[in-house]
């Protein structure tokens, strides 16, 4: 019954915080951004009723992107602070902490007070840097809003938008390295911040200390501080602020040397007194709140309208059949155009200090050579070829499928080039997985191979032309044009109906993977059947092997006596094993020569 009631405990618990309160932080974070959306609660709440498993299902997916991105700013916090800032917050990576052990041994109440003291903090956490944003970036930019980031596309068509996310954001991810650069950015904020406040010994690690110094001088500095909240007073724990001062003040006094005397640590003391020390705290997590205050407000207007102004030009192309603009799309090119800029810039000041300006000179022509050069097979490879290629899917699989043989079908460029983009994703993945042996050779590995290794700043274009990019169109154009000539311009000429004709048309390509399958399975089963046929006369004729070059160096009077010396060997110091096999190949051999004198005859 112990163990029964502890397996009910920690379900109810996971339950609680895995199922509960996401769904509480998701319904909260639709309530502060309901405005931002153009919607209504009472919209809210006709959706729960009409479907409240999805409503549900897609409330606790928002919460769990929220604890997970709070979670992650965490630990990007903990790469940045020294050792022990953030020691009252629970670390994943500390190998002494088992949440499931906690979950066994806890008593009820104190999982009770955690989630609720959970719950004020998220809560709290929304209010400050999600609702308060929003409100700011509203009034910033009032004509931006309501936001449309519903999805365009019904379920019948292709789901272009978890297409687009799929290539852009791990993209974004390899290439421009969020989390170094959060990271980089968060340290020169900590160290402009502390070293105007006189805090950036509490906060930032000192590179002269190992880890034992600095882990003995916050355990040293946890118990002067500790030491000192007790004569203080309740002030300092009414405000909270006592892990954070115990985790990060270090010993100042010891710090300094064995030369201080005592008027000077007198002087100290009063300086940096208790009070002013936790005003600093305060004063430091306010401008903390006001940064990320403005933060996220630009990230919402900034992307969204870069991304709006570039958005409006595509539905005027002919390829898009006036596509809407989505400000998730919006918000997509935004981010990638200013983290471009920003990735630009960076890299240029560094060659600035680093080396003179007409050596970055060389290197912005250097540079627009290689990406002019790269863009253009980089186009051609994300562009043409993926067109092509959900061109080709459509025609064979979608026309048959869903457009009568009395219409004409009407083909969407923009979602042909999204399925071939992921067709092409999926192909150089498992060609570099090397798992498509039946259907590609070793050489495209190899070529693939080649192409990542030289990177950009190497990058033989000619090659990548004319051994990856010309025999992949080529392919793609023979399989597209050969059923297109058949069914428009050789079919028609026998006198069928127009209705055979378009019947024609509408399984020509898929006619054509049929026969081209069928070919390559008749192939395959020739060469398996030689090789069968093969295997079956060695088996039954076939006396022995022997390497063609292993005998022209040697007599056949050598060989017989070198083979003669080695039986003699075994026979007196090997076992009968090795001698019964050195005799077993000497036979070999005498049938070998026969079959030879058996030929000559």
């Amino acid at each position: 019954m112990r163990h029964l009631l502890t397996m009910v405990k920690v379900a109810f618990l996971l339950a609680i915080e895995l199922g509960v309160f996401p769904l509480m932080c998701g319904w909260w974070l639709d309530i502060c951004t309901i405005r931002m959306l153009g919607t209504t609660l009472a919209q809210r709440v006709e959706f729960f009723s009409i479907s409240p498993l999805a409503s549900s299902m897609i409330h606790w997916l928002v919460g769990i992107v929220y604890m997970l991105q709070i979670s992650i700013f965490v630990s990007l916090l903990r790469g940045v602070l020294r050792n022990g800032v953030l020691y009252f917050l629970r670390d994943p990576a500390d190998p002494n902490y088992n949440p499931f052990r906690d979950l066994i041994d806890d008593p009820v109440h104190k999982h009770a007070r955690r989630v609720l003291l959970s719950v004020a903090v998220y809560g709290s956490l929304i209010v400050m840097l999600i609702f308060l944003p929003v409100k700011l970036a509203m009034q910033m930019a009032p004509s931006m809003f309501p936001l449309d980031i519903s999805v365009s596309d019904p379920f019948t068509e292709i789901p272009t938008d978890i297409l687009l996310f799929q290539i852009c954001l791990p993209f974004a991810i390899e290439h421009f390295k969020p989390r170094a650069t959060i990271k980089a950015v968060l340290r020169q904020w900590f160290q402009a911040v502390g070293w105007v406040l006189g805090l950036t010994e509490f906060l930032l690690p000192r590179l002269d200390d190992n880890g034992g110094q600095e882990n003995g001088n916050v355990q040293a500095g946890r118990q002067a501080r500790l030491h000192e909240v007790h004569q203080v007073g309740p002030v300092r724990q009414d405000l909270g602020l006592v892990m954070f001062v115990a985790a990060g003040g270090p010993d100042r006094r010891n710090n300094s040397g064995d030369n201080m005397d005592a008027e000077e640590s007198d002087a100290d003391e009063e300086v940096d007194s208790d009070y002013g020390f936790v005003f600093r705290i305060v004063l430091l997590l306010v401008l903390a709140w006001m940064t990320l205050l403005l933060f996220n407000s630009a990230l919402v207007v900034l992307p969204i309208s870069v991304g709006r102004a570039l958005f409006n030009a595509i539905p005027h192309l002919p390829i898009t059949h006036g596509i809407k603009c989505n400000d998730l799309y919006a918000f997509n090119i935004g981010i990638y155009l200013i983290w471009t800029v920003i990735a630009g810039a960076r890299y240029s000041i560094e060659y600035v200090k680093t080396r003179r300006a007409s050596f970055l000179v060389a290197q912005i022509w250097k540079w627009c050579a290689i990406v002019l050069k790269s863009s253009v097979l980089l186009s051609i490879w994300v562009f043409v070829i993926p067109v092509l290629i959900g061109l080709l899917f459509e025609l064979l699989v979608i026309v048959p499928m869903r457009v009568p043989v009395d219409e004409s079908p009407n083909f969407l460029l923009y979602q042909d080039w999204a399925l071939g983009l992921i067709f092409l994703k999926i192909w150089t993945r498992l060609v570099m997985l090397d798992q498509m042996a039946p259907l590609v050779d070793e050489s495209w590995r190899v070529k693939f191979e080649r192409v990542r290794n030289d990177g950009f700043s190497r990058l033989q274009g000619f090659w990548v032309l004319r051994e990856i990019v010309i025999p992949i169109i080529a392919k793609l154009l023979t399989a597209l044009c050969i059923p297109y000539v058949f069914a428009k311009g050789i079919f028609p000429v026998l006198g069928y109906p127009l209705i055979v004709n378009s019947a024609v048309y509408r399984f020509a390509w898929l006619g054509c993977l049929l026969f081209s399958v069928l070919f390559l399975c008749t192939k395959r089963f020739r060469v398996w059947c030689t090789n069968l046929h093969n295997s079956i006369r060695d088996d039954r004729y076939l006396i022995g092997r022997r390497l063609h070059n292993y005998g022209e160096e040697h007599s056949s009077e050598g060989i017989e006596g070198r083979l003669t010396e080695i039986v003699a060997e075994a026979q007196d110091g090997h076992p009968p094993e090795v001698a019964g096999l050195i005799r077993r190949v000497q036979e070999a051999d005498v049938g070998l020569r026969l079959r030879r004198v058996n030929n000559a005859r």
